[in-house]
């Protein structure tokens, strides 16, 4: 199995310089690392990806896949083309597999390789699981693969948020819900992974939260914004009627009410009380970018 600690000959292979160079980078401090008890420098992923983005530096090699990894091959080339139909690919085939850790340390190699949290959430993992359920839709796959590839989607982004590179407490939170019946939340844990890069508090109430719980949470936290997620509402409008009720709550309250997913029920971009609708999880950075304009990069990849 790929270790997503690296070592000084792996972080020079990334960058494509010698190894004596990192060595220097990380006594010097430029590079955060550990050493072993014999003396060897090893690299958490956070601190490769905070290097980089601080210094502007991008990978132009790629690490070594594990020689039983069948994708292994075609996925260092996606990652040097930047080739995203290839990667969403990938992940689809990664997320059928019966393999548990194949698919987190697909993420954490495409993190490793600077594609940024919001790349691999929109550009592979939306398109992914879009794919998964066409295909279950058409017969091709059983429920039990289409949950199971969800349920190890969500297992996989948590096991990637405890090494990604997290941006100092801002000072602010958010409370993230999926109203009423909605049980779908991968697309509310995506966002709630994005705010917390980000330097935010964030409290996770997850899927078929009534909407009198959802107050509650708010007036438990005093965030400064709830963010809401729809991805198959049974009821599209019992579901507009909900947001329209939370978000004119929670504005009352002084919060930001957000609201994000696939399947957003029309009418919700004209109920003043929303603070914005949100798309994909670029349209959260660029949100956070008015919300807190240190937080984030107005232009570029992000982290």
């Amino acid at each position: 199995m790929r270790k997503t600690i690296l070592a000084t000959v792996d972080v020079a292979r990334l960058f494509n310089v010698t190894e004596t160079t990192v060595k220097r980078w990380a006594d010097d401090g430029t590079l955060r690392c550990h050493k072993t008890p014999g003396g060897h420098r090893k690299f958490p992923m956070r601190n490769i990806v905070e290097f980089a983005e601080r210094n502007k530096f991008e990978p132009v090699g790629v690490l070594v896949l594990p020689k039983q990894d069948d994708l292994g091959a075609s996925i260092q080339m996606a990652i040097l083309g930047r080739d995203f139909p290839a990667l969403v690919k990938a992940f689809v085939e990664k997320a059928l597999s019966p393999n548990r850790t194949d698919l987190y340390l697909f993420f954490s190699y495409l993190y490793e390789h600077r594609i940024a949290l919001w790349e691999i959430y929109d550009n592979v993992l939306c398109p992914g699981m879009r794919q998964i359920g066409e295909r279950w839709q058409r017969g091709e796959i059983g429920i039990n693969q289409e949950h199971r590839a969800s349920y190890e989607t969500l297992d996989a982004l948590a096991r990637l948020q405890s090494e990604i590179y997290v941006k100092p407490d801002n000072g602010k939170s958010a409370v993230f819900a999926c109203p009423g019946e909605e049980l779908h939340e991968i697309g509310l844990r995506s966002a709630a992974y994005i705010f917390e890069a980000e330097g935010w508090t964030t409290h996770y109430i997850g899927a078929r939260t009534p909407t009198d719980a959802v107050v509650s949470a708010i007036r438990d936290s005093h965030p400064l914004v709830l963010a809401l997620s729809v991805t198959y509402p049974s009821d599209p409008q019992r579901s507009l009627e909900d947001l329209r009720h939370l978000s004119a709550t929670v504005h009352a309250m002084g919060v930001s009410a957000v609201v994000g997913g696939t399947g957003i029920p029309p009418g919700t971009r004209e109920i003043s009380s929303v603070d914005a609708v949100l798309g994909s999880a670029r349209d959260i950075l660029d949100y956070l970018a008015l919300k807190m304009p240190a937080s984030v990069p107005s232009a570029g990849r992000g982290v």
